[in-house]
């Protein structure tokens, strides 16, 4: 009977541990995608919105970064001279607007407007992938699409 007893106690004991773990481990889990998805919109905010490239990779890129955008230099030094150059002369009162973030372990898809000529052209829609390590950004793709002058359906 006595060994019955502690052998319930010892079962319900580990049961509790191991549950308390797994909460633990959901936990810093969703600490982690929500740091990211806070790193990435400081990121799109400072690059994009405040035009400060090179504060912007300083601050929230790691050194192994991995480009995988067709319109942009894989190398971290050549994308933020590319950026820079593109946000000055062709587009320097554009502006992001976030519509919504997706984030799941590593990964962190924004969706969001790119008002690239405010008042002079519809913009781009777009969807930025980005894969974090260490709380930096290391990889990021994209899908742009012009917006029509005209919408079949809204």
């Amino acid at each position: 009977m006595v060994t019955r007893t502690v052998l319930a106690a010892f079962v319900v004991g580990a049961a509790a541990v191991a549950t308390g773990c797994a909460t633990s481990e959901l936990l810093i889990d969703a600490e982690v995608v929500r740091t990211n998805t806070h790193t990435v919109l400081a990121f799109e905010e400072t690059v994009f919105n405040k035009h400060r490239v090179r504060d912007g990779f300083n601050r929230y890129v790691g050194a192994q970064f991995r480009q995988h955008s067709a319109m942009l230099p894989d190398d971290r030094d050549a994308a933020i001279a590319a950026l820079s150059h593109l946000l000055a002369s062709e587009y320097p009162a554009s502006r992001k607007i976030v519509e919504r973030t997706v984030a799941q372990g590593d990964m962190v898809a924004v969706q969001l407007f790119w008002d690239q000529k405010p008042g002079e052209t519809r913009g781009v829609a777009m969807v930025d992938i980005f894969r974090l390590a260490d709380g930096k950004i290391v990889e990021h793709w994209d899908v742009a699409q012009n917006l029509a002058d005209r919408n079949i359906n809204d």
